[in-house]
């Protein structure tokens, strides 16, 4: 595809990537709340700390966030349906507004406890009804790429907190910071609810309107009445927990739960959230938090590349390209921490674990943190999608507690390598998982794929595949 092609086409989608990159500002206000503790944690743990805490409370900084998400995706499970898309991410963004603002006042660890709280809500609720939105609005060859806007602006807030943390007080940052969220709002109000939740409801005309203003284009009876048949197909089952696990949903469920664990497992939140305190210990030459904004800025590009090849290389090369290169860069790292801490002479090599960094967060960028989401919103009929996406932000949250907590524990009481060795076998582990189970769904309509994951026959859809042949995996 030429330059010129490639204009066209974006002028084609316009109002679909700008309505996708209005609603993710809210997943970089989240995520900067996430990536706020690595510039912020030595500063709070340093002799002359503005706020004095103590490891253990610092790694409650960190969980309590992670913790408080599982909440987020409950009440957001109901409001998306009852009340929609649209107006249950504007109001996420509360939270994190109030989060933010107690950040900018605290003057005890407990505030500090109580706004990680919040901006955790507000975590758990975007997450969950972002991909609901993203999948619904997108026309069928950018869905793809819409979907990994998440990742992009996520890395986006992670380098702008990398940035800027280290060079101001931690409430100073908390003050830049509370532009994220105001910003989603005041900007997404402007923006349509998603055509599907519009025919839901029987708000034909609506969706129709919606539906012209993103594809910019006043013709789309053809489109709205393939909507409205999916729509009118997962009305004939209730939306309901139980519907989750039906023979077509049960499978689809365990592929993005499978990829929700396998998202904190490889180590990435840890990564990020501590990552800081990580190069202070690979002693690489650098200043930790030079090396932190070169893996922030590192991640944004790779992001934003992936964005762009999603749709053309596929899900599943991506995730297992991505898999891999998690699991041999933990490994790596960690056998550079236990060589460290057996004694052994290892300054003349501590470029490698930084270099090995830099690729682990390459790989983890490409795919993992990026097709999952994508994934998420193509996997489930209408009616079960938002119960679906609770279910997978609540999982995958309750796994990244444990990393998020037990990371430091372990660190701490046997050593970081450990920590990393954990995250290389996991990986391994995943690896297989993807081969065998996740399918391929580039190219295909949301209608095809939940038409062939919910056939009563054994359903081939590339899953295992090798050299272009397909095998059938059932459940």
């Amino acid at each position: 595809m030429g330059a010129w092609d490639s204009i066209k086409d974006f002028r084609k989608y316009s109002n679909q990537y700008l309505a996708a990159f209005t609603v993710t500002l809210l997943t970089l206000s989240v995520i900067a709340s996430y990536g706020w503790t690595s510039p912020t944690l030595p500063i709070l743990l340093a002799p002359d700390s503005p706020l004095p805490i103590t490891p253990d409370e610092s790694s409650w900084i960190v969980s309590i966030l992670v913790l408080a998400s599982i909440a987020g995706p409950v009440p957001t499970a109901w409001s998306v349906d009852k009340f929609g898309r649209k107006y249950t991410m504007l109001f996420a963004a509360l939270p994190a507004i109030i989060g933010w603002v107690l950040i900018g006042v605290a003057q005890s660890v407990e505030v500090l406890y109580v706004s990680r709280l919040l901006s955790g809500l507000s975590y758990g609720m975007a997450y969950s009804s972002m991909p609901l939105y993203l999948g619904e609005i997108a026309s069928d060859p950018i869905r793809g790429s819409i979907g990994t806007l998440l990742t992009v602006m996520a890395k986006a807030g992670i380098l702008i907190e990398y940035s800027i943390g280290p060079f101001v007080d931690f409430r100073t940052l908390a003050w830049i910071s509370i532009a994220f969220p105001s910003a989603f709002f005041l900007l997404f109000m402007w923006m349509p609810e998603s055509p599907y939740f519009l025919l839901a409801k029987e708000k034909n005309d609506s969706a129709k309107e919606s539906l012209q203003w993103l594809r910019k284009r006043d013709e789309v009876t053809d489109e709205l009445a393939m909507m409205k048949a999916a729509v009118d197909r997962s009305k004939q089952n209730k939306g309901t927990f139980r519907e989750l696990f039906t023979k077509g949903n049960r499978r689809s469920l365990t592929i993005v739960l499978g990829l929700g664990a396998l998202q904190q497992l490889c180590g990435s939140q840890a990564v990020i959230a501590y990552s800081q305190q990580i190069f202070e210990e690979v002693q690489s030459g650098l200043e930790a938090h030079e090396s932190s904004i070169i893996m922030a800025v590192i991640q944004l590009v790779t992001a934003a590349l992936s964005s762009s090849v999603v749709d053309r290389v596929g899900r599943r090369p991506l995730l297992l390209i991505s898999t891999a290169g998690c699991a041999i860069g933990t490994f790596v790292v960690g056998l550079y921490f236990f060589l460290q801490q057996q004694g052994v002479a290892v300054q003349s090599v501590s470029w490698i674990p930084l270099v090995v960094m830099m690729l682990y967060i390459v790989s983890y960028t490409i795919g993992l943190a990026t097709v999952p989401f994508a994934i998420l919103g193509e996997l489930f009929p209408s009616n079960v999608k938002a119960v679906a996406a609770a279910m997978y932000t609540m999982f995958a949250s309750a796994v990244g507690f444990g990393v998020a907590k037990l990371y430091q524990v372990i660190s701490d009481e046997i050593g970081t390598y450990v920590s990393f060795w954990i995250f290389a076998v996991c990986s391994t582990f995943f690896l297989v998982f993807v081969f065998l189970l996740v399918p391929e769904t580039k190219g295909k309509s949301l209608d095809q794929i939940l038409q062939e994951m919910h056939s009563p026959q054994k359903r081939s859809l590339n899953c295992g595949s090798c050299c272009g042949q397909k095998k059938s995996v059932s459940f």
